[in-house]
């Protein structure tokens, strides 16, 4: 590793109290970790400092990912990133907050190398949210959030999806409410994000809220905020719905908000305005509220999670995200594009899969859906040892699903293109399909779990007999 070709001892000097000191090579692979953390043992922190060694970052914090990670930043754009608190969870499930600087470390113009210094600071604000004088302000991580994913993110020929890119075009500039639902893993933030970043909101705030994360005695003052002397320690402080106004406020897993909060969402929806904490005058405000559940939204009402007037105002634009096993068209090209993220993220060069793990995911029934799919192919090019992923490759829970598979593909089947794989075991799998249906469509495509006229054009495409 060459040295720094700058002096940078101002940050040292900014950073009088670091803990932690994390040097990664080009690939964001840890080649020095030098933790002392003082919320830790001196054992916990040496054993911890040994494991991380040539360890991919995003391995180490896998909360983590390459667009929030501050030391993949840095590589990928060769400045100086300050992060005042940035939260996130390592390798063995502990919470760490810390406030950090990273800065690249150069050779003859080229980046070979990030340097992080860091300061935890958990167990200050856990001081702080064990207090019952003190507010945490859960709109400070807000105040730059953007949604950076826009339609073109969402990678597709699946004509369930296409119809899904048409209707956000239509409904982005309304001003309607939406309601999205989905399994978890198939998408949702994508097309709530397309949807903010295709209307004229784009340049305006973007704030999502996963309602399952915030304590109920916290929740009406993240949402609405609260005004000096509303309770013991309570300052001025804006909500999120203040600091998204003109733009767009996410509410994920709306159906986990409490009931009492609902019933005021709802009335903000309808009045468009809000009453924060303490204080007697309503604030108008100018924000489109997109919601999500990942159950379906009327048993969700039958449980009592959701109200079913609330239900009714949200539901006036709707969006059912398909789960993978609907959309298995899109399959090479998640695969594809997946390999490519995971070659920047790991420094591998992996340029395919091969044709039995191509028929064994066409044939898998996918309950992690998309977000499966991608931490098979994450963990798949972790191992491979040259530029083709196989079946052995993959972690072992799809042993028995391999088996099953890979003992129905031709021995020649290595002859075969990906595509013309693809297209024998999707034809066999409509063939069976509709052979259990006793040759009924309908139960077919319920069997198949895609819509009837997908079912139909496919019957067509590969010449079955319906």
């Amino acid at each position: 590793m060459d040295r720094i070709t700058s002096d940078e001892s101002w940050l040292i000097n900014h950073f009088k109290y670091v803990d932690s000191i994390t040097i990664v090579d080009k690939n964001g692979k840890i080649v020095v970790q030098h933790r002392y953390n003082p919320r830790f043992s001196k054992e916990v922190n040496l054993k911890e400092n040994k494991w991380c060694l040539n360890r991919n970052i995003l391995e180490v914090i896998p909360s983590l990912d390459p667009e929030n990670s501050t030391l993949l930043k840095v590589l990928k754009t060769g400045k100086v990133v300050y992060k005042e608190k940035q939260v996130m969870w390592d390798h063995e499930g502990r919470k760490l907050v810390s406030t950090n600087i990273n800065f690249p470390i150069l050779s003859r113009g080229n980046i070979i190398g990030v340097v992080e210094l860091s300061r935890d600071i958990t167990h200050i604000e856990s001081d702080a949210a064990m207090s019952e004088n003190i507010s945490i302000d859960f709109t400070e991580d807000y105040k730059t959030h953007e949604a950076k994913y826009g339609l073109d993110d969402i990678i597709t020929v699946s004509p369930i999806m296409l119809a899904i890119k048409d209707k956000i075009k239509a409904i982005a500039n309304s001003l309607s409410s939406v309601l999205v639902h989905g399994d978890t893993g198939t998408g949702k933030e994508l097309i709530v994000q397309s949807i903010h970043n295709e209307s004229y909101r784009k340049y305006k705030p973007f704030i999502p809220l996963n309602c399952a994360s915030v304590p109920e005695s916290l929740f009406e003052g993240i949402l609405f905020g609260s005004a000096k002397g509303a309770f013991t320690g309570a300052i001025d402080r804006k909500g999120i719905f203040q600091a998204a106004n003109k733009g767009t406020v996410y509410l994920d897993e709306i159906n986990l908000m409490p009931l009492n909060l609902q019933a005021k969402l709802l009335r903000v929806i309808q009045e468009k305005e809000i009453l924060p904490l303490g204080k007697t005058k309503p604030v108008g405000i100018n924000v489109r509220i997109i919601a999500s559940t990942n159950t379906e939204p009327t048993e969700a009402i039958k449980n009592g999670e959701l109200r079913d007037d609330l239900f009714y105002r949200l539901n006036a634009i709707s969006f059912e995200i398909p789960t993978l096993k609907q959309r298995i068209e899109d399959i090479p090209l998640l695969i594809s594009h997946f390999i490519n993220k995971y070659n920047l993220v790991l420094g591998k060069h992996v340029k395919s899969v091969n044709n039995d793990v191509l028929s064994l995911f066409l044939s898998h029934d996918w309950p992690g859906n998309v977000r499966e799919l991608e931490h098979l192919i994450e963990s798949a090019i972790n191992v491979a040892t040259d530029e083709v992923i196989h079946a052995e490759n993959l972690p072992i829970y799809l042993s028995e699903a391999k088996t099953s598979v890979l003992n129905n593909i031709p021995l020649n089947s290595q002859e075969n293109s990906l595509k013309e794989t693809m297209a024998r075991v999707e034809k066999n799998l409509i063939s069976e399909a509709i052979n259990k249906a006793g040759k009924n469509m309908a139960k077919a495509a319920r069997l198949l779990q895609i819509p009837r006229s997908t079912l139909q054009y496919k019957i067509e495409r590969y010449k079955l007999s319906g």
